[in-house]
């Protein structure tokens, strides 16, 4: 596993150590033997783990820097992309949340087996912790890969982003008609849509979208709404 990571990250012009390849393999590892007893990711053959979760997640690097920066991954569920990311960047501050507690607590265990030291988990719906101070308004990236609409996306993430941050969500396939119907959700959560940067994960034909907000302005403290509104009622 270790060959084949150092040689995509080469395509893709990432610097990877040889300890960081370490960590991937045991984070791997660590994944499979937990994937036996709980659901964690259909994805586990090698090469796939490697290319759709791993160059997936890091992908991100080759056009933004997170060095330095406090970023919360929302939705993160087995820590995708949090957990690369956090291994890749080790002078970054990472909050990988997660609504079930189970992901959590494996988290925790992946982040100590792998020697990641940056690196909090914690088990909280986003519309909840969203109203924690210690939480809201407090990241310079908020990063999600999480399957959902760009107007529930917003309400759920833009409340952790800091004025002047971004959120950034992974996405696939043409997305052209959510971003419109997501433009009223980006004028009531103080969000603008700068940009999406495209590409396709080495060596096959699977196009991914990088889709990036900017926070311009202080949010209403009646956002995020009540638990579940988001997604039953998108902006």
């Amino acid at each position: 596993m270790k060959n084949l990571l150092k040689e995509i990250c080469e395509k893709i012009e990432i610097n990877i150590t040889e300890e960081q390849c370490g960590q991937f393999e045991l984070f791997y590892q660590f994944l499979l033997e937990k994937n036996k007893v709980m659901n964690l990711t259909a994805i586990t053959e090698k090469n796939d783990v490697v290319m759709k979760h791993f160059i997936d997640s890091i992908y991100i690097l080759r056009n933004i820097s997170l060095s330095g920066k406090k970023i919360i991954d929302v939705g993160t569920g087995a820590g995708f992309p949090g957990i690369p990311l956090s291994i890749m960047v080790p002078d970054a501050q990472f909050v990988l949340l997660d609504s079930l507690n189970k992901r959590v607590r494996f988290l925790d265990e992946a982040s100590e087996i792998c020697k990641i030291t940056s690196v909090e988990a914690i088990h909280s719906r986003a519309e909840d912790a969203a109203r924690d101070e210690n939480y809201r308004e407090k990241f310079d990236f908020v990063l999600s890969r999480a399957v959902a609409n760009m107007s529930t996306l917003l309400e759920y993430c833009s409340p952790f982003v800091k004025v002047g941050g971004q959120f950034i969500s992974y996405k696939s396939g043409q997305v052209d008609e959510e971003l419109k119907a997501a433009r009223h959700a980006e004028k009531m959560l103080n969000c603008k849509y700068m940009k999406s940067i495209d590409f396709v994960l080495p060596d096959t034909d699977m196009e991914r979208k990088l889709v990036i907000y900017e926070k311009n302005g202080i949010l209403s403290e009646k956002y995020p709404r009540q638990a579940g509104k988001p997604k039953k009622e998108p902006l």
